[in-house]
């Protein structure tokens, strides 16, 4: 690799764009550390912690900070979630690219993010829902989100800040909103894509309730759901 700035995906862009100026960032599950490499290149951050459990993505972050010339800013940590970063003094970190349940999992072991201030920048794959859960029962509170539509798919990158206000979110939050997200927060990389992944989640239900229709079984709670993204869809307020 040239020595260059990075150019990041569509995802990582969208991860990048909540690491705030002049952090301590770190990437748990960093694989290819682009996104800490970005970071410090771009002067968002003054140094950076690439993380991973498994030996052989570290091997590659290693090459590529090497490459980039950053080996005395970017620093390979082989760790299980956060549990060898707790005295770096971190102030902003990612955790991109993992299912949501695994997310939840490394924000509750993680005691040293609750800290005033701390900054978590998540992207799950899955069970969203868990995630989010995750962030209100441990005291973080969710100021923006951004979905961005990359080769097909849709990704959904959600920032929040600690405040210790745990459980309140939690509690008051639907399933719906645990799941989607409150759409006063929720960002579209562009009106198209607000639209596009609004249309696929709907027509995703509806192939389940027609599915369900065959065996006779409950479609109750899917129907309330393409009710709500279908009154989201017809919104038109100008996405930001």
């Amino acid at each position: 690799m040239e020595n260059k700035h990075i150019v990041l995906s569509s995802r990582l862009s969208a991860a990048a764009s909540y690491i705030r100026p002049s952090s301590i960032f770190a990437d748990i599950g960093t694989d290819h550390a682009f996104l800490p490499i970005y970071a410090v290149e771009t002067g968002l951050a003054v140094r950076a912690y690439a993380a991973d459990i498994n030996q052989m993505p570290l091997a590659r972050a290693m090459e590529n900070i090497s490459a980039h010339g950053l080996e005395s800013r970017v620093t390979c940590v082989l760790t299980s979630g956060f549990d060898a970063l707790d005295a770096c003094g971190i102030t902003d970190a990612a955790v991109c690219g993992m299912g949501g349940e695994l997310i939840a999992d490394i924000i509750l072991r993680a005691g040293f993010i609750r800290s005033d201030g701390f900054r978590l920048v998540i992207q799950p794959m899955t069970k969203h829902d868990a995630a989010r859960r995750a962030l209100w029962d441990s005291g973080f509170l969710i100021i923006s989100e951004l979905t961005v539509c990359e080769e097909g798919k849709y990704y959904t990158v959600i920032c929040a800040d600690y405040t210790g206000c745990t459980g309140k979110a939690a509690r008051a939050a639907d399933d719906f909103t645990a799941f989607y997200g409150d759409f006063r927060l929720k960002k579209f990389e562009s009106e198209n894509v607000r639209r596009e992944y609004l249309e696929h989640e709907i027509s995703k239900y509806n192939g389940i309730i027609r599915g369900k229709d065959i065996s006779g079984a409950d479609t109750s709670d899917e129907r309330a759901i393409v009710m709500r993204l279908s009154e989201l869809l017809a919104d038109d307020r100008v996405v930001e």
